[in-house]
């Protein structure tokens, strides 16, 4: 008994020791809680809106005071500030980004003119924590004086907390469901802007009436006008409702755009709208017969309502300022690309989204002007800049010259246009074919300019082939030659051309790209290295020659093997394998005896006839030589039978048919022609090429008849090494006769 005793003992020590503790712990927490909001109040406020500073004291005070309506050393004001504490810790963590609060009914009683009006707003917050939550406006005009009932006993309810900031009264509540029940004083005009959203809206007033109705839905962002009943002076002065927006547009032409609503208890009848910036009215939609008198708008109305859109021309911008009828009027500023506005003055700018015109430039900007307010305008035009409205990606140009001097050429274009009708389009020839995008087109000039030929151009990235012909004179022995390029006002981002030429011409050089082309390359020049080499090698006139002739010959070699390079490559690779050949197996020879000779001298033999293999396949390969290539069978697959035997008649004919006449006819779809074949070609590149830096090329060429003179240099000089190499080759021809001459068994032992 005493053990149990003594433990039931120790767990009540335990008990009041914890609950000292947390009465210790919780005065404390009540103290940390009031001094942040005391202090962090504003702070957390200042998001949401401008007077939420006051609402976070009036909060902080309601706790307060609902506190201190408990006795401080109680258990209930305890627990009552811890769960306070947390739940305002636990709201901290979870804010609201959008729209945080619902208004259901705003309801409205009272004489209108005889005083303030009573009003019951109900609503609700959506967030874990205080929200502003937007009222009625301007505050400039209504006075608001109100209690919040958020579920709290009627005792311990007090003044809601109310401040307003720009254009409307706020409400700061955390309440999940409140009820806001309090007066309205209504003054000048008798307007309340309600900035909702709003669900439903009722009106029971005596003395008067709302002119927008007793029942309304879905309100945000309206106006309501309070009209008292009689009143003749108010009718005399305009209508009841007088909503005026505005829009001034800057483009090449200055426009506006008004839309007008007005509503009255009677009829409208006629009304004036004064054209006080020099406005030009060109329309008005919703209004018939109206007219300017005396610089106003006389609109005729019928009824007690009228809505109508006006639009015009103004002569300039400046200082503009709203109607006197007007309690706020909405203003939108718009300017294209060409011009920039500065927008001055004591309105305030809000989101273009609310503007009751719709906007057409991304550049808008919307004024809320309210009476007395003046809103400057300056206009400053942005000067443009010239740019590429089409562009040439691509142009290929295959350029085939003939062995009777005619130019056959074939141009491929790929454009991307953005604005251009027609290109004026100058082939350097006559034209002959046109085609956009693989479509025949018929050809067509403007005036006397039969030369230039009008592309009909479609925006987008489409392509253009044009055919032209032109002549050549050439020249027997040689010569330059200009080859005629195309003209056209745009800019091509890179112009390739290809030139054949025949056998009976000889590229030197072809100039005007963005490198020269010469007939002679880096390969060449190793290949003229080699035959260098396989002379100073081959060249053995005998052990009696002077150093100095030795010298000489082998140069003369080298200058032979070049030159054979250049006439019959596939004879030069062959020499060139050869000589190498025999030089190793002179060295082998030295090296090896018996069987290793015999294999060495097999494995040289392939080894020699694989070297000519590779050596022949890339000459065969090569710039200038190769099979001769038919242009025109890119377009036989879709060129008629009819064409290419007309192509043929007129080989046969020699070409008379190129002239006008024959087949020849004005006005009509032209056909492709065949581009003619040729032996060799050479290519060169030009980027960025404009009419200002046009791409001229030039063709350095020779001819066979010019090139006699030099082949008998290269045979004289394959005459003087044979000379100075006939010992040495008498005794090679008596050795290989001696040899075969010889019979078997001359070289057999004797038994």
């Amino acid at each position: 008994m005493s053990l149990a005793r003594s433990d039931h003992a120790a767990r009540s020590w335990l008990s009041w020791l914890l609950l000292v503790l947390l009465m210790l712990a919780v005065p404390s927490l009540a103290l940390g809680q009031a001094g942040g909001e005391a202090t962090g109040a504003p702070a957390a406020a200042a998001a949401p809106a401008p007077q939420a500073a006051p609402a976070a004291r009036g909060g902080a005070a309601a706790a307060q005071a609902q506190a201190a309506a408990l006795p401080a050393d109680s258990w209930a004001a305890q627990i009552e500030l811890l769960s306070r504490w947390v739940e305002q810790r636990r709201g901290a963590g979870a804010r609201c980004s959008e729209r945080c609060y619902a208004l259901d009914r705003l309801r409205i009683t009272g004489a209108v003119g005889e005083g303030p009006l009573q009003f019951e707003l109900s609503g609700g917050v959506l967030a874990d924590g205080p929200v502003a939550v937007p009222l009625f406006g301007p505050p400039s005009s209504v006075r608001i004086e109100a209690t919040l009932d958020d579920g709290r006993p009627a005792s311990r309810r007090e003044a809601a907390p109310i401040s307003f900031d720009g254009n409307h009264y706020y409400l700061w509540t955390a309440a999940r469901r409140f009820v806001l029940r309090g007066t309205l004083s209504l003054e000048g005009d008798l307007t309340l802007l309600v900035a909702g959203p709003l669900n439903t809206f009722e009106a029971d007033v005596t003395g008067g009436s709302v002119a927008e109705g007793a029942r309304l839905s879905g309100l945000s962002g309206a106006a309501l006008h309070f009209s008292p009943d009689g009143g003749a002076a108010a009718q005399s002065a305009g209508p009841t409702v007088f909503q005026l927006s505005r829009a001034v547009r800057v483009g090449r032409e200055i426009g506006f755009e008004y839309r007008l609503v007005m509503r009255s208890g009677t009829d409208l009848g006629v009304v004036r709208l004064p054209l006080a910036f020099g406005e030009k009215v060109l329309d008005v939609a919703g209004a018939t017969g109206f007219r300017v008198e005396g610089g106003e708008l006389v609109l005729p109305t019928s009824g007690r309502a009228a809505e109508m859109t006006i639009s015009g021309t103004l002569p300039k911008v400046g200082v503009f300022t709203p109607d006197p009828r007007s309690a706020y009027e909405w203003w939108l500023f718009e300017s294209d690309a060409e011009h920039r506005l500065a927008v001055k003055g004591d309105a305030r700018q809000v989101d273009a989204a609310e503007s009751p015109i719709p906007r057409t430039q991304a550049t808008s900007r919307l004024l809320l002007v309210q009476r007395g307010q003046r809103v400057e305008v300056e206009v400053e035009p942005l000067a443009s800049v010239e740019v590429l409205a089409a562009v040439v990606r691509e142009h290929r140009r295959t350029l085939v010259l003939t062995e009777r001097g005619d130019l056959v050429a074939d141009d491929a274009l790929s454009y991307e246009n953005n604005g251009i009708d027609y290109l004026s389009y100058a082939p350097g020839g006559r034209p002959i074919y046109l085609a956009t995008d693989g479509k025949a087109q018929r050809i067509m000039h403007q005036g006397a300019a039969r030369e230039k030929v009008l592309v009909p151009l479609q925006t987008g990235s489409h392509t253009i082939q044009v055919q032209s012909l032109a002549q050549a004179a050439m020249r027997p022995i040689g010569g330059s030659l200009p080859l005629p390029m195309p003209s056209y006002p745009l800019t091509a981002s890179r112009v390739a051309l290809t030139v054949g030429l025949p056998e009976g011409v000889l590229p030197i050089a072809l100039l005007g790209g963005d490198r020269p082309v010469w007939f002679a390359d880096a390969g060449d020049a190793l290949a003229v290295a080699a035959g260098f080499v396989a002379a100073w090698i081959a060249v053995r006139p005998g052990a009696a020659a002077r150093r100095g002739r030795l010298r000489a010959l082998r140069v003369l070699g080298g200058l032979v093997m070049a030159g054979l390079w250049f006439v019959a490559p596939a004879t030069f690779v062959a020499l060139l394998v050869g000589i190498a050949t025999a030089a190793v197996a002179w060295l082998a020879g030295r090296l090896f005896r018996g069987t290793a000779r015999a294999a060495a001298m097999v494995v040289l033999i392939v080894a020699g006839g694989l070297a000519l293999l590779v050596g022949l396949f890339a000459v065969s390969a090569g710039r200038y030589q190769g099979e001769p290539w038919d242009g025109a069978y890119e377009t036989a697959s879709r060129a008629p039978s009819s064409v290419r035997r007309a192509k043929e008649d007129n080989e046969g004919k020699g070409g008379s048919a190129l002239a006008p006449g024959g087949a020849v006819l004005e006005g009509v779809t032209p056909v492709a022609l065949g581009l003619p074949s040729y032996a060799r070609n050479l290519k060169v590149n030009r980027e960025l090429v404009t009419e200002e830096r046009a791409f001229r090329p030039v063709l350095i060429y020779t001819t066979p008849s010019a090139l006699v003179p030099l082949a008998l240099l290269w045979l004289a000089g394959v005459v003087v090494l044979l000379a100075a190499h006939r010992g040495p080759l008498t005794e090679l021809y008596r050795r290989a006769s001696e040899r075969l001459a010889r019979r078997p068994e001359d070289g057999a032992p004797a038994s």
